[in-house]
């Protein structure tokens, strides 16, 4: 089932405001987004931004999924992952009570490797391999958890839980479910202590502050982050190669909040400091407690926070700079050619936008499918032409619009 191209974000936000009673200019004062922007947002003519989403479903007290229109449910089904979700909710749902006799868990070092092959299934946005196993990894590792176990076995079988949770997570919130994805990052937590793993326990407030983001709130995203550094400083060898990743890893992240926040200044601090940890480590580190860090990530990042910061020719310029090498993480080549389809189509530039999607969508198909920006653009493109292409028609009909 396919959606209309007059089924958008700024149809969304007009509908909630309206129920508020609220004028464009009452959203724009309690949002503090531009009017003009409201405008042209509800109309449909430019793509419904991250930031601005996030501020105005704030000010209407709703969730960004809301607005979002997720989760998407005809390509669920369509790409049979719908009925995938309430194995996982159940999976979550039973960490603390005793385990299912039934399940025979394999060797420590065997689920190690299977924690592993998840992460790299999601990389390459396999969706519904990545739910058809999450719910029996999840019961394996939590029935080794409960059971006598060698120090060392335990802490890595911790390791692969945590590393399990957070891919329930990110699956979870790809999708448009945020409870879940909320509740499978508390489980993280949980386990996370138990691994005695400061770095684990910080890369869980990584992608805790991006929930923060999310809800319209920077400022404590930021605050998080700071916790997380923290952290960083209690590993085993903080000077080391992960220790300097994850804490680069976070440098960047805050700077992409700082540019949703608008903040130009403190976004460029947080950029520095992580060009200098990539340059204290000399080479690109892809796998690092699930993430990727190096010069690679940082000329990404300099793309992205120029696109939130509304930079748009300087984040075009900058990304002429970027060279993913072979092996680098699907989803984060996919996220920067969003990013830049996003910049080309608010600088009226269609067959760049085109042209970004299509890369996008050949490294990470199912992202592009899933990702309420990309499917923004692909919609203000639709509205904007009188007759579409076949490669634009090819991308509506990926995201459902036809």
């Amino acid at each position: 089932m396919s959606y209309p191209a007059n089924e958008h974000t700024g149809v969304r936000i007009a509908d909630y405001r309206k129920l508020r009673r609220w004028t464009q200019e009452g959203l724009a004062q309690r949002a503090a987004v531009s009017l003009g922007m409201i405008k042209k947002v509800e109309a449909g003519l430019v793509p419904a931004s991250p930031a601005l989403v996030a501020a105005t479903a704030r000010a209407l007290h709703v969730d960004v999924s809301v607005l979002y229109g997720q989760p998407y449910v005809s390509q669920l089904r369509q790409d049979e992952i719908d009925s995938l979700i309430t194995p996982l909710t159940e999976a979550l749902d039973l960490y603390d009570v005793d385990p299912d006799p039934d399940i025979r868990p394999r060797p420590v070092h065997e689920l190690h490797i299977a924690s592993g092959e998840l992460v790299r299934l999601f990389r390459a946005t396999d969706y519904r391999r990545v739910g058809e196993r999450l719910p029996g990894l999840l019961g394996e590792l939590t029935t080794v958890l409960s059971e006598q176990q060698p120090a060392d076995d335990r802490r890595r079988a911790a390791a692969a839980l945590a590393t399990t949770y957070w891919i329930a997570h990110q699956f979870a919130g790809r999708l448009g479910y945020p409870e879940l994805a909320s509740i499978a990052l508390d489980r993280m937590g949980w386990v996370a202590a138990r691994a005695e793993d400061p770095l684990l326990q910080a890369v869980r407030l990584y992608s805790r502050s991006l929930t923060y983001v999310r809800r319209g709130r920077p400022e404590v995203g930021l605050k998080v982050v700071a916790r997380a550094q923290r952290l960083v400083e209690q590993a085993e060898e903080p000077r080391g190669v992960s220790a300097l990743a994850v804490s680069g890893k976070l440098h960047l992240r805050a700077s992409f909040i700082a540019a949703r926040a608008k903040d130009e200044t403190q976004s460029a601090d947080f950029l520095a400091l992580g060009s200098e940890a990539a340059e204290r480590i000399g080479r690109d580190v892809p796998d690092v407690y699930w993430l990727s860090f190096g010069p690679t990530d940082v000329a990404q990042y300099t793309v992205e926070t120029r696109v939130d910061l509304e930079q748009l020719p300087e984040a075009v310029q900058h990304a002429r700079n970027v060279r993913f090498p072979a092996g680098y993480s699907p989803t984060r080549v996919g996220r920067h050619f969003i990013d830049l389809s996003r910049a080309f189509t608010e600088m009226g530039k269609t067959d760049q936008a085109v042209r970004s999607l299509r890369r996008a969508r050949e490294a990470a198909a199912q992202q592009v499918r899933y990702h309420p920006t990309a499917r923004e653009v692909v919609g203000t493109l639709v509205r904007r032409q009188r007759r579409l292409n076949e490669e634009l028609m090819s991308l509506a009909v990926w995201v459902g619009m036809a």
